[in-house]
């Protein structure tokens, strides 16, 4: 009981410092961005220490964005809110690395689909732990408790149309 105690008050105090600090006085859109960025630096961090060192940012973002899964070029362009020109520069430097490869998508004969290969599969398994260490590290900040309830509002529904918009998070 003492050590949840001790836990709580060191949870207030963090809050109270926060709520003290410049933090307080950015929009909502900062602090995301803020803390994307943090994350995407904890990854490159990763990256750095992998066998793919080579992966820049903005490959790494494109990476990301896939979810382990083929894409559309045209729907990569959307998720990343990035020209077309600038999605396929992304992709062919990732082909040229040996971790993409373009198809012709059965579904869509004009369309192009970006896949894995073998090596962005293994690129793609190195990300998901690179992301699961930055959730560790962050848990180690402020607390399991708290990076579950983070997780938990910002996959809660924010559009009325949202299935997850009846979770219990949500007011009322």
């Amino acid at each position: 009981m003492v050590g949840k105690q001790a836990h709580l008050v060191n949870h207030i105090d963090k809050v109270r410092k926060i709520h003290d600090s410049h933090a307080m006085n950015e929009n909502l859109t900062q602090l995301l961005l803020k803390r994307s960025d943090w994350f995407a630096e904890e990854i490159m961090r990763g990256i750095q220490r992998s066998p793919w060192p080579f992966i820049t940012p903005a490959q790494s973002r494109l990476l990301a964005r896939m979810g382990g899964k083929s894409i559309s070029m045209a729907e990569l362009g959307r998720r990343l809110a990035i020209s077309r020109q600038a999605v396929h520069k992304t992709v062919n430097e990732l082909v040229r690395l040996g971790i993409l490869e373009v198809h012709t998508d059965p579904q869509r004969g004009n369309a192009k689909l970006v896949s894995y290969t073998e090596t962005g599969r293994e690129v793609n398994r190195a990300g998901v732990q690179f992301i699961e260490q930055a959730e560790r590290k962050l848990a180690s900040q402020i607390g399991d408790e708290a990076v579950q309830q983070l997780k938990a509002l910002l996959a809660s529904g924010w559009e009325p149309d949202d299935p997850t918009a009846a979770d219990a998070t949500r007011p009322g």
